[in-house]
């Protein structure tokens, strides 16, 4: 989707490249398509608005059906070279223009699959997931494209995906020499069947093979989408420009975007391909936190990281309850030369950048729960709202599952104790409370705990009562007494600080910050909905890291 346009494309019907472009995406998460293009059995279905818009396949140009566009792919196999399918866009208008890429129907191997948006529930076994594109800028040209890649579901199918398309295609004119400006854009699809999964590429090369063998069988896939085009107006043109100081640079990921309307002032959201959110932690690069003379650290060994971490520690000090504790490296998974390294990445790039993104909401997981301690977990963590807890998890499989989050060229991981002093000295610093002192005092309005009252207005947030066997209800839900409450991700809004939700009480959080009681390791972050207000949003607790607790979850950081 153009971000360009969010607000106005808000507020259609369902019609956002969200639609298309992951279901684009994912739809290739069930499959791979577009094989060949000399073999397109297509026909464009084109709502064309009052400006004027031609598509071309193959030099041919689609004339103006109204049913959409029907792209027939006829061969898949593994090991295949990459394949492409590209749709040609001229603007003869005058104006600039984007475009709604929405999909309406697909199928693979004669199987339809349901369409189902970004939290909803599907309603049958063959369903594909739709989510957000992405706006990728080319940082020497400022040429923006807009791109949508799979949902690598590695335990279902074998196939990958890449589409990207022009962000905006200008009008076509001509310069003061008579030279044509403007007036082209284009969308590519690429797809890519690398042959490296035996088991997966024996099932879905078996499911093709016998699908062309039926009496009457067509093209493998079969999809239709429709495309309608938007004049750009000013009033809704939104830079996707990071916004930065002297004292904080944040950076885009590959694969982000940051969301319309957020700020460093009220807190910096980015967002990845399949809609997960981080919020940006400002940690100055001054005097306030390095000194007056500043560290004016050029390369980087052990006196430097050294020196990072002593001034880091120094600024946030009123927060820190425990200091990490290196030594228990192996509970969290990682190797003692791991985990200095990863620190290491941590301290340089806080010093570089000014900060670092902790994820938005606790992880969560859509579409189901977990109601008891397994050593699977198969379920996909996302970072969005409305979604169940990812609970009954230890601190090792917590920091598998962060190592897994798309975090382009970074570092995804749990995060290190010393990043969550840092998060409650950021919060003071926007004013969300003025000292930890002043924290403790409004400890009820700052999270979901036992003894706070709260009425939770999101529509689409469940609460579930915290004894007993895990059921999940819909709201409207008012807390009115003490009682044990846990809530879906950013369940309710007066819990969110800074764009962060439930750093204080829902669940406590899983960090690197991990010592031991006797032989029992021990950590966990924030307090939870079982604990009194008196378990503070900088609460690190005594709970069991070998062991999966319902109250327990983690929130994942990108540095």
């Amino acid at each position: 989707m153009n971000i360009l346009r969010w607000r106005r494309k808000s507020k259609k019907k369902f019609k956002f490249k969200t639609i298309l472009l992951f279901s684009f995406s994912l739809i290739m998460t069930t499959f791979a398509w577009f094989a060949y293009s000399k073999v397109l059995n297509t026909s464009l279905n084109i709502h064309i608005s009052s400006w004027d818009m031609e598509y071309y396949i193959n030099e041919v140009k689609q004339e103006n059906p109204e049913d959409g566009i029907s792209v027939g792919i006829s061969t898949l196999y593994p090991a295949m070279p990459e394949q492409s399918v590209t749709i040609d866009i001229k603007n003869n208008g005058e104006r600039t223009v984007d475009i709604d890429y929405f999909l309406q129907s697909i199928s693979i191997a004669g199987v339809s699959y349901e369409l189902v948006q970004e939290g909803q529930t599907p309603t049958s076994a063959n369903y594909i997931l739709l989510t957000q594109a992405y706006i990728e800028t080319d940082t020497t040209t400022g040429v923006q494209t807009v791109k949508g890649t799979v949902t690598n579901n590695i335990k279902k199918f074998p196939f990958t995906i890449e589409i990207e398309h022009s962000a905006l295609v200008e009008p076509y004119g001509t310069d003061a020499l008579g030279n044509v400006t403007g007036g082209e854009g284009y969308l590519t699809v690429k797809v890519n069947w690398i042959g490296d999964n035996h088991d997966l590429d024996s099932e879905w090369g078996y499911t093709v093979g016998e699908y062309l063998n039926s009496p009457g069988a067509g093209s493998v896939i079969s999809m239709t989408l429709t495309i309608d085009s938007y004049q750009v107006e000013e009033d809704y043109v939104q830079t996707i420009t990071m916004p930065s100081t002297a004292e904080t640079k944040p950076y885009l990921p590959t694969g982000f975007i940051r969301v319309a309307g957020t700020t460093l002032e009220s807190g910096l959201v980015i967002k990845d391909s399949k809609g997960n959110e981080y919020v940006w932690v400002e940690v100055p690069k001054s005097a306030t936190v390095y000194g007056a003379e500043g560290l004016n650290i050029t390369s980087f060994g052990d006196a430097e990281y050294t020196a990072i971490e002593t001034a880091l520690k120094a600024y946030s000090v009123e927060y820190r309850v425990r200091e990490d504790q290196p030594t228990t490296y192996n509970i969290i998974g990682l190797s003692p030369e791991n985990y200095t390294a990863t620190k290491n990445k941590m301290l340089k790039s806080i010093y570089q950048n000014g900060g670092f993104y902790i994820g938005r909401y606790e992880t969560g997981i859509l579409g189901s729960y977990r109601d008891y301690y397994s050593e699977s977990t198969e379920e996909i963590p996302v970072i969005q709202a409305n979604a169940y807890p990812y609970n009954y998890v230890t601190a090792f499989q917590a920091q598998s599952l962060a190592k897994s989050m798309d975090s382009g060229s970074y570092t995804s991981s749990l995060m290190f104790g010393l990043q969550w002093d840092l998060v409650m000295k950021y919060l003071e610093t926007k004013g969300v409370f003025t000292s930890s002192e002043d924290m403790e005092t409004k400890g009820l309005t700052l999270g979901n705990y036992y003894d706070n009252t709260y009425y939770v207005t999101n529509p689409k947030a469940k609460y579930s009562l915290g004894t007993g066997t895990t059921t999940w209800e819909n709201r409207p839900y008012e807390k009115y007494n003490k009682e044990a409450v846990y809530l879906t991700t950013g369940g309710n809004t007066t819990f969110s600080h800074q764009n962060i939700y439930d750093l204080a009480g829902n669940l406590a959080e899983w960090t690197f910050n991990i010592a031991f009681s006797g032989s029992t390791p021990i950590g966990g972050n924030g307090g939870d909905y079982l604990d009194t207000a008196n378990n503070l949003a900088n609460y690190c607790g005594n709970y069991n890291a070998s062991t999966g607790l319902k109250q327990v979850g983690f929130r994942v950081t990108i540095y």
